[in-house]
């Protein structure tokens, strides 16, 4: 099998020859001491992932060397990890929400990263589109509090704007699928801690579900599968999600109290199961040795089929560069094809 159509088989709940691997993001540091390279195309190509995770472009307005403002309007600031912490939101206040313009969807600009996977790749390895799925959006306009306190307190423009980024995407999907041909949609937006979620189930069941069915039917209208992420203890949530048709649920964070082998009991026939790599444990301070066990004990309570090895976030700057390569070696070693040894 190819990379991608091992990746194929896994979110169709299939056996595939060898147990597909990818990750959202790795850190600069790790990559560059495994293939020399920052680039996540390249770095992908080396590390020979089976799939490679690709955000829309926005042009940035840097101030200094280490803040931009983006097409948004939203503020981030390099902070050494991988992902950039926001710093300033765009939406001071829900009540306003009807005056702030979205970024051009249709942009020509908008998936210039995509293009350029695509020329590298071909049909060897599959791209992952990420966008989202109504909160992340919100929490990056508004930011946490006024996102949390606006669901409470003005529903009326909180779901205006919840609509108007559910639309959004899906304006981003069409586009990408039309354009390009992609297949796969992965929603990053993390709704939980590892004590459960941030919002309460009944405010999420009224506030939010309705948009997340909304926007993962929509791309499921589209023919993409779609590939649902949260950290933390998601499962107050989790029925909500697969009502609304997720495909793939990631991380089975173990720090959120998820356990592979009772999550492929009891959901395993429904939908293909991503993780669980603890990015906080072994990856971190282990040997690579503890990781290689780490990878078998996951594929033994997870595979052979409907199942994507990776870590339970990312690769971040804390993870040692040799255990993130024992994960990769053990993944090929222990999820072959050889089941029944």
């Amino acid at each position: 099998m190819t990379p991608k159509e091992r990746i194929f088989a896994a979110l169709r709940r299939e056996v595939p020859d060898r147990i597909p691997t990818f990750e959202w993001f790795i850190d600069t540091a790790v990559s560059r001491a495994l293939c020399q390279s920052d680039d996540p195309i390249e770095v992908t190509e080396r590390l020979d992932l089976d799939a490679v995770n690709i955000r829309p472009d926005y042009a940035r307005k840097w101030n200094g060397d280490k803040t931009f403002r983006d097409e948004w309007g939203t503020e981030r600031t390099l902070t050494g990890e991988v992902l950039p912490v926001v710093t300033k939101h765009p939406v001071s206040d829900v009540a306003n929400q009807q005056y702030f313009f979205f970024p051009d969807p249709n942009a020509i600009q908008r998936f210039k990263t995509l293009e350029e996977a695509i020329e590298k790749f071909g049909d060897r390895r599959a791209i992952v589109l990420n966008l989202r799925d109504g909160f992340s959006d919100m929490r990056d306009l508004l930011g946490y509090e006024n996102a949390l306190m606006g669901m409470l307190l003005d529903k009326v423009n909180f779901t205006g704007l919840m609509k108007r980024v559910v639309d959004y995407n899906l304006a981003l999907a069409e586009v990408a699928v039309r354009r390009y041909g992609i297949k796969i949609v992965a929603t990053t937006d993390d709704v939980a801690t590892g004590r459960g979620p941030i919002i309460r189930p009944s405010v999420y069941a009224e506030m939010i579900a309705p948009y997340f069915k909304e926007v993962v039917q929509g791309y499921k209208s589209l023919g993409l599968i779609v590939i649902k992420h949260s950290d933390g203890d998601i499962r107050p949530l989790l029925d909500y999600w697969l009502d609304a048709g997720i495909d793939c649920l990631d991380p089975i964070d173990p720090g959120g109290g998820l356990d592979m082998a009772e999550m492929k009991a009891k959901y395993g026939d429904r939908i293909c199961l991503k993780g669980n790599m603890d990015c906080t444990g072994h990856l971190c301070d282990g040997t690579p040795e503890q990781v290689a066990e780490e990878v078998r004990v996951c594929i033994e309570k997870g595979g052979p089929g409907g199942l994507i090895v990776s870590s339970s976030n990312t690769i971040h700057s804390g993870v040692r560069p040799k255990n993130y390569r024992a994960m990769l070696d053990a993944i090929r070693k222990y999820g072959s094809g050889q089941w029944e040894q």
